[in-house]
């Protein structure tokens, strides 16, 4: 991106910061809403690779729609999409002491016991919102790390992780951060991974909705050298500034071949993944990518 570009992409996104951060809440989702439909209407071919993820999605669990609601679908998509930016911007105002009245999480005990009891490996992916939920942990005293794509340019990459889990967080960047999930997890602590996207090309073949792709084998294969637990995370809007998050364990047994384990176990992961997207599909902006190698890729 040349300098031009980037001085006007960060001056928009500070303005955006400084507007949407400090709106009331409902006002500050109807412009992201507003976006959103915007976004949609012009997407073109993006809205195509969309359509037909989610289409591919609802199918294989035998909750085919026509067209129309499978258009509206789509639709939503893209609203809901505009409404997790819109909280990335709005994240950094979620007070600590106050999370709990935005985020409701199911089983919050079991969570919590899971992470007293030593070591864990908390597993996420592009659907929903994981910030808030994040910040809960954080509200329990627990300083998650967290490993992100790096993006260019270096300035919007520093802006959105000055927001990311409202600074609640190590957030690291992915290429230096093997090291540092190994010794948090040898100290006991939590590691929060997104892995539902196989960025590098050197994923472990799954199927996802019935169809081979590919995925990260790096929760699995640190859960396996660290004996750290593993549980799937989701987070999901409810309204303006309200989040139902919930967390399922992956229990797994180590064998004497660990490069079965670690297949297995990330597809254990994947399928609690894909369940999880089922329960609010509007939600699933990993369907903004290409996912499977047998549908036309088109450029991101």
């Amino acid at each position: 991106m040349s300098r031009p570009r980037t001085v006007f992409l960060l001056a928009g996104l500070r303005l955006a910061d400084l507007l949407l951060a400090n709106l009331p809440a409902r006002a500050a989702y109807a412009l992201a809403d507003l976006g959103g439909a915007l976004t949609h209407r012009m997407a073109g071919d993006r809205r195509s690779l969309v359509r037909t993820n989610l289409d591919r999605a609802l199918r294989a669990a035998g909750r085919p729609l026509g067209d129309r609601k499978l258009d509206r679908l789509v639709r939503q998509a893209y609203i809901e999409r505009a409404r997790y930016y819109l909280e990335i911007i709005r994240s950094p105002g979620y007070r600590l002491d106050r999370v709990d009245r935005i985020v409701a999480f199911d089983d919050i005990h079991g969570l919590r016991a899971a992470m007293a009891r030593g070591p864990l490996v908390l597993v996420g992916s592009h659907f929903g919102n994981g910030e808030p939920g994040a910040m809960l942990t954080a509200s329990w005293g627990v300083r998650p790390v967290i490993p992100v794509e790096e993006i260019e340019p270096p300035e919007l990459f520093r802006f959105i992780l000055d927001r990311r889990i409202g600074g609640h967080a190590e957030v690291v960047p992915v290429t230096r951060s093997q090291r540092i999930m190994i010794r948090t997890l040898r100290a006991g602590g939590l590691v929060g991974i997104v892995a539902d996207r196989d960025l590098v090309g050197n994923g472990l073949p799954v199927d996802l909705f019935g169809h081979p792709t590919t995925v990260p084998g790096g929760p699995a294969a640190l859960a396996l050298l660290t004996g750290a637990a593993v549980w799937v995370a989701c987070c999901v809007r409810l309204g303006p500034d309200r989040f139902r998050a919930w967390a399922t364990p992956i229990p797994y047994e180590p064998s004497a071949d660990r490069d079965a384990d670690i297949a297995a176990l990330t597809r254990r992961i994947t399928d609690q993944i894909a369940s999880d997207i089922l329960r609010a599909p509007a939600q699933w902006w990993g369907a903004f990518q290409p996912i499977w190698p047998d549908l036309s890729p088109i450029p991101a």
